[in-house]
């Protein structure tokens, strides 16, 4: 058990060239023979050959590392020991500096194959010949968003190098785009890695370049035979490892091959992505064991001679170029100018520029918020090895507690570990030196917990998205003070506190998506398609992309579906000569579903920030049901970014001749939520498939197993009743219209006549009728005419995209409301259309 692991525990390893000689040297250096015995060693001979995806979550109990072209890290002269016992030593009686404890033996005489340690602490081993590196005196570890020395298998595995350079590039084209704020914190997280490699004798070099020309050039210098990085989920950081990988195929250094060689920190013992279920509770039946985490080294070895360290370059400086860069882009300044409007500011009508993230909320959450940075600052004694709670925002700004962002943990990857600390024992107020100070937190996180659970991912998102703390650290250091709290044991009846609780539900929920999004992106490929994942506010969000010319254009599904809804409409739109893009929106199939507020002004920055950061330049955008209303909404906030619109059976009430409306946002709290949520998910699992075949009234044969499988597995992810629980708290939003009149482009409305959820005829009637940049096309369909008779709809659209394929008009200003009373706005959205919070039941519940 994780929890179990000392922390100064070693574990070591023994390479022989023949077993005799393997159980001598142990035997002289580390133990009697006899105990040997008791060690239940085994000799266990792996393939020549590992595929790619098999690697990725190693063997039972490993973190897997590979090379680009799947060659384990063992010749085929020697073998390998792995000491499960948590103790052994080199051949040469050294002691390793990794790291971890683990219960058994593993032999591996192999030699193009991924080397699989059964030890939970991610050991992986170099092979070498007479003691010494054969062919791989030099490594180089390429640190990306991994910023930490503790729990990093890189480091370990480097370890086994005779020289080993430590390594981060600032690219100021790959970080084009991002806020001060956030650069900020990588700057900070970048300054406390160095520091920490240099307390173990080492150092991290930095450089300011092109990634691929820095790796090229330093391995040529160097002669490195290896860059170990952690393996990538992220679509943006996958393909540049893999770009690195093939600059480096193709290219002679000085006679001298170099790999990529990656790892990854997996929390749970998984044999394989491949044998992973697609439904987290048969995930959970299986009972995997969580890997515990390895210690951070007491040394590396040294770097080469005549290497330069580099400089932490000029925040300002960096911040400068970066913006330059992004300017290469032709739509650089629309892009930046609609991701500076927050939704809910523009319909405020009180204009408030920040970077996307922060919005404003009411003085109460500004005090709890203040009053909390306040609190954790006074905890620091010494910067920047004490944990300091900051947030850049100005005095006076309103900042709303959320989960995306609260504030920013200072100090690196040595703060994130201090607040985790602080975070986990929020309770115990007798154990800190100041008095009451850990109650006062209490009180405090309370308040972030009006969302159950939201307490951990709220302070830790950004100390998770750069690395500077692992899940499975959290995850040990909650059960190690639940034994501490238990007397040595952890209680049958749940964790003891609800930080320990929300801590270990979001590390394990955040685990199950990065292992669902690997899965999905080798299932993708096997399929011919391209799956990805893309990280909106530290959350994982998958899409789907094809085509290489041609107008853009992002779809956008409905209630309980996902981008695959859209299955033979990506494909079908790219072959007629079209980008296309598939989203699945926060909350729903595979992306994440953590425990934020879900509203419509969410999902619409959402898929505007999609369009910014993924497809980097305007777009169509076409939606079914409250896709639909989504795509409105972020056409009427942020029209210079959508080149025309797309509605198909498009969710959202219509309201002809309003002259004023209010918008009113969601309720905070409601006292029926969670069990209503509870309740309702119950319901829509016993009806979905007779549901979804309402929807596909023609073609009921379109409701295949794969669909109704598919439509079913979110509803056991981690999370999953978020979204239900959002409607209970939503307001009557504002009607489609009211969005529809704010967009300068063209709407082409295509509505299945036959939807069950309401009269679509009369709908694209008096879409047509009431707002004049609207064309409208009727299907013999029902709710979901794309995916019912995609030829149809494939061929409209592709249509639509050559007639609509105009720039863009620029229109930045904030929208004016006029505000009534909650009773006039409510009079004036009565009426026989029916509000989007109803059709968010309706989907599936009619």
């Amino acid at each position: 058990m994780a929890g179990c692991l000392c922390s100064h525990s070693l574990s070591c390893v023994v390479t022989f060239s023949s077993k005799e000689v393997k159980l001598r040297s142990f035997q002289l250096s580390c133990c009697t023979l006899s105990e040997i015995m008791k060690l239940r060693i085994t000799f266990k001979s792996l393939p020549t050959h590992t595929q790619h995806r098999r690697s990725h979550a190693g063997g039972p109990g490993v973190v897997g590392i590979h090379s680009s072209r799947g060659e384990v890290l063992a010749s085929r002269s020697s073998l390998s020991l792995q000491l499960r016992n948590g103790n052994a030593l080199n051949s040469n009686s050294t002691k390793c500096k990794a790291h971890g404890k683990a219960p058994g033996v593993t032999i591996v005489d192999s030699s193009s194959s991924v080397k699989k340690v059964n030890n939970g602490a991610a050991h992986v081993v170099a092979s070498r010949k007479n003691g010494a590196m054969s062919g791989k005196k030099t490594a180089i570890v390429w640190f990306k968003h991994d910023l930490r020395t503790d729990d990093h298998p890189g480091l370990a595995f480097a370890a086994q190098y005779d020289h080993v350079i430590p390594l981060f590039i600032f690219d100021s084209s790959f970080y084009a785009g991002c806020s001060e704020e956030r650069l900020a914190s990588l700057f900070d997280a970048v300054a406390d890695l160095r520091r920490s490699l240099k307390s173990i004798g080492s150092t991290l070099v930095i450089r300011r370049a092109r990634v691929n020309d820095v790796l090229l050039n330093l391995a040529q210098e160097v002669g490195a035979s290896t860059i170990i990085a952690e393996e990538e989920v992220e679509e943006i950081w996958h393909d540049l490892v893999a770009s690195v990988s093939a600059s480096l195929s193709v290219k002679s250094l000085s006679g001298q091959k170099t790999e990529v060689k990656q790892w990854n920190a997996s929390l749970y013992d998984v044999e394989g992505i491949e044998d992973l279920p697609d439904n987290y509770k048969e995930f959970k039946r299986m009972g995997r064991r969580v890997l515990p985490p390895v210690n951070a080294p007491t040394s590396i070895p040294a770097l080469p001679a005549d290497i330069e360290e580099g400089h932490l370059p000029s925040l300002k400086d960096f911040l400068a170029s970066s913006k330059a860069k992004s300017k290469e882009n032709p739509y650089s300044e629309v892009l930046r100018a609609a991701q500076t409007q927050p939704a809910e500011s523009l319909l405020m009508g009180k204009p408030h520029v920040t970077n996307g993230n922060v919005q404003q909320v009411t003085k109460a959450s500004n005090s709890v918020a203040r009053a909390l940075m306040n609190l954790l600052n006074n905890l620091a004694e010494e910067k920047p090895f004490n944990s300091v709670w900051e947030h850049t925002q100005p005095k006076d700004a309103k900042v709303e507690i959320r989960s995306n962002e609260v504030g920013i943990i200072r100090g690196g990857a040595t703060g994130a570990l201090n607040m985790l600390h602080v975070y986990i024992k929020a309770l115990e107020t007798t154990l800190n030196p100041v008095e009451g100070v850990h109650s006062r937190m209490y009180e405090h996180i309370q308040e972030l917990e009006k969302r159950p659970g939201a307490s951990f991912r709220a302070i830790f998102n950004r100390a998770l998205e750069l690395g500077t703390l692992s899940r499975r650290r959290v995850y040990y250091e909650v059960m190690k003070c639940e034994r501490e709290r238990g007397g040595g044991l952890i209680s049958p009846f749940g964790l003891s506190t609800f930080t320990a609780s929300a801590a270990l539900q979001d590390v394990k929920s955040i685990e199950w998506y990065e292992l669902i999004q690997r899965k999905s992106r080798d299932q993708g490929s096997e399929n011919g398609l391209k799956v990805c994942s893309w990280r909106w506010r530290g959350y994982l969000i998958q899409y789907s992309t094809s085509g290489d010319e041609g107008p853009a254009v992002v779809l956008i599904h409905g209630f309980g579906a996902f981008w695959e809804h859209y299955r033979d409409n990506i494909r079908g739109l790219a072959e007629k000569g079209n980008r296309v893009w598939g989203l699945t929106m926060v909350g729903f199939g595979r992306s994440e579903k953590p425990s934020i507020p879900y509203t419509e002004l969410l999902l619409a920055e959402l898929v505007r920030d999609f369009i910014i950061e993924v497809v980097k330049e305007p777009a169509t955008l076409a939606g079914n049901s409250i896709g639909g209303y989504t795509t409105c909404v972020v056409a009427g906030l942020w029209p210079s970014i959508v080149r025309s619109l797309v509605l198909l059976n498009s969710a959202g009430q219509v309201v002809p001749n309003y002259t004023s409306l209010q918008y009113r946002k969601p309720r905070e709290k409601s006292l029926i939520a969670k069990r209503g949520a509870h309740v309702l998910l119950i319901y829509l699992r016993h009806l979905s498939n007779r549901l979804l075949k309402r929807c596909y009234p023609n073609r009921t044969a379109r409701v295949d197993a794969w669909l109704q499988s598919e439509v079913m597995r979110p509803s056991f992810d981690p999370g999953s009743t978020a979204v239900l629980e959002s409607i209970f708290h939503l307001n009557p939003p504002l009607p489609l219209n009211f969005y529809i009149d704010r967009y300068v482009g063209e709407v082409l409305v295509i509505q299945g006549v036959r939807d069950p959820l309401y009269d679509a005829t009369k709908r694209a009637s008096v879409l047509q009728a009431y707002c004049a940049n609207v064309t409208t096309r009727l299907l013999n369909a029902g709710h979901c005419p794309h995916d019912e008779v995609p030829d149809e709809v494939n061929a409209l659209i592709h249509d639509w995209l050559r007639l609509a394929g105009t720039e863009p008009t620029m229109d930045t200003r904030a929208l004016e409301l006029q505000f009534l009373s909650s009773e006039d706005a409510a009079g004036i959205v009565e009426g026989d259309s029916r509000l989007i919070k109803s059709d968010w039941f309706s989907y599936f519940s009619r």
